[in-house]
């Protein structure tokens, strides 16, 4: 059974009950209130016939006094439909009664309207059927003020014929109201629940054309109001995003993958056949070995991120000092760029102590110096930076090479992504596009942020924020008047490097 038939045949039941249980309920007090009004009528009816009831006292010789009570004519009392009776018991001191009077239209009538009621010593209302016809009848004890004997039973009734045709009547009408309501409910909840679910069958259709035609690009449109349907249209729409988005990185991902192996596995296999021509030599030899080198880091890179994705890979912190990680990568990077034309700097660096780990953060800063080598030609500069602003800290490494067009800055730190094709490297060591993307995932794994600015041929900017759980406190200047910054250079052993050529401005 379909939801739209489940929520119509759940709406139109309820419906049914409640209005059932209304109906029984205004059944009730309706018919409750015309017995009440007929009650209260033959109630006046019996207070009257008392009331216009005498007594005197009879008393023959040689027998005791006896009460005498004389009725009043009953039919001067009742309506045309009000049935009176007067009975009396016995005087052999039996259980019997005589009836002493009743009203004309009871003439061919001689029992008890209710026999039961007249053992009673109270008044007392009944319904009895006379005749098969439903009668309210009173039965009420005829006394003599000052005397608690009862004397005879006074019983005045009234037929309920009007009362039950009546509540009939209304019983028939709420009926067939109720069953016109039902099947109202019927079409309205059908005509309901097809708008209500129409955005629900879009979203079916648009995941049906997704597995059919694999079309990624399907979106829902929706101009209702925000409510449940609406933001399950947004989120639907937002997670369609996200699958586009992870296909066509997924995509991208296998195309660059075979591409970045296809161009190593080619020069190994060249070679090869250089070998098995004209024998092994130390060229095949090193271009073989350089090219499964390269094979293996793209390797471990993707290994690394994949890791990182699934959250299998954890990061151990502890109490580092930043600037002394700073100072190791320095050194390195000049190592690096020892054979070529290029000035590699310290441009600021203060003591600056957190919670990291320092070998990641190594790497991270050796992926950024490695890419600044690629795209700087000689004669330019590459420049580290450290500081602090007490609750984080800031490393900034620049250079002055070619520069990152506007659009592709975004997408830099996407997995082998390349900015441009045409963009050719100052080296020739080829890289798998992957150094940025671990620059990213270890900041984050600080709970740092990293950003790029980069005005094309003139300077970029890599900029790492990373918290500082214990807010550092320092001035600007020691109380002998050396300044921080220069105290760190003299602890890493390197002092403030000179040169003529002005320094690039660090881009906030």
């Amino acid at each position: 059974m379909t939801i739209r038939k489940k929520l119509i045949l759940l709406y139109a039941g309820l419906l049914g009950l409640v209005i059932i249980f209304f109906g029984l309920g205004v059944f009730s007090v309706i018919r409750a209130t015309w017995i009440e009004t007929i009650d209260a009528t033959l109630r006046e009816m019996g207070d009257q016939v008392i009331q216009n009831s005498d007594s005197y006292r009879l008393r023959e010789f040689g027998t005791p006094t006896q009460t005498v009570i004389v009725l009043p004519k009953l039919d001067i009392f009742r309506a045309s439909n009000i049935l009176i009776q007067a009975w009396e018991p016995k005087s052999d001191g039996s259980d019997d009664v005589v009836l002493r009077a009743q009203s004309d239209n009871l003439r061919d009538y001689d029992q008890p309207l209710d026999r039961n009621a007249l053992k009673g010593n109270t008044a007392q209302f009944s319904t009895v059927n006379v005749n098969n016809s439903e009668v309210r009848v009173l039965t009420i004890p005829l006394r003599v003020t000052g005397d608690d004997t009862n004397y005879g039973m006074i019983q005045v009734a009234d037929l309920l014929d009007t009362v039950n045709q009546a509540t009939n009547r209304l019983s028939l009408f709420m009926l067939g109201g109720g069953i016109l309501a039902v099947l109202a409910s019927l079409g309205l909840g059908y005509w309901l629940s097809d708008q209500t679910l129409k955005p629900i069958e879009a979203l079916t259709e648009a995941a049906d054309n997704i597995v059919t035609a694999k079309d990624l690009e399907t979106r829902l449109a929706w101009n209702g109001p925000m409510d449940e349907l609406g933001r399950l249209t947004v989120v639907f729409n937002r997670m369609m995003d996200r699958l586009e988005h992870l296909f066509t990185a997924q995509r991208r991902l296998v195309a660059d993958v075979s591409h970045e192996l296809r161009t190593p596995l080619t020069a190994i296999r060249g070679n090869l056949d250089l070998v098995k021509r004209y024998g092994m030599d130390d060229m095949s030899m090193d271009a073989m070995q350089s090219e499964t080198a390269r094979m293996s880091r793209m390797v471990d890179d993707l290994l690394l991120l994949a890791r990182a994705d699934y959250g299998n890979l954890t990061i151990d912190m502890s109490e580092i000092d930043l600037d002394t990680v700073v100072g190791e990568v320095f050194k390195e990077a000049r190592i690096l760029a020892k054979d070529r034309n290029l000035l590699v700097r310290i441009l600021q660096i203060e003591p600056v102590r957190l919670k990291g780990n320092a070998d990641r953060l190594k790497q991270l800063l050796l992926n950024l110096i490695g890419n600044a080598l690629k795209f700087t030609p000689d004669g330019g500069q590459i420049g580290l930076a450290l500081r602090h602003t007490g609750h984080e800290a800031i490393l900034q490494v620049t250079d002055t090479g070619i520069g990152i067009e506007a659009e592709d800055l975004s997408h830099i730190f996407d997995r082998f992504y390349q900015a441009d094709t045409s963009r050719a490297r100052i080296t020739n060591t080829g890289g798998a596009g992957l150094g940025l993307s671990i620059a990213k995932w270890i900041v984050e794994a600080h709970g740092g942020t990293i950003e790029v600015k980069s005005t094309p041929n003139v300077q970029t900017v890599f900029t790492i924020r990373l918290p500082i759980e214990q807010p550092i406190t320092l001035p600007l200047v020691t109380e002998d008047g050396q300044s921080y910054s220069s105290m760190a250079l003299q602890k890493l052993g390197l002092g403030r490097h000179k040169t003529s050529t002005p320094e690039p401005t660090p881009m906030e």
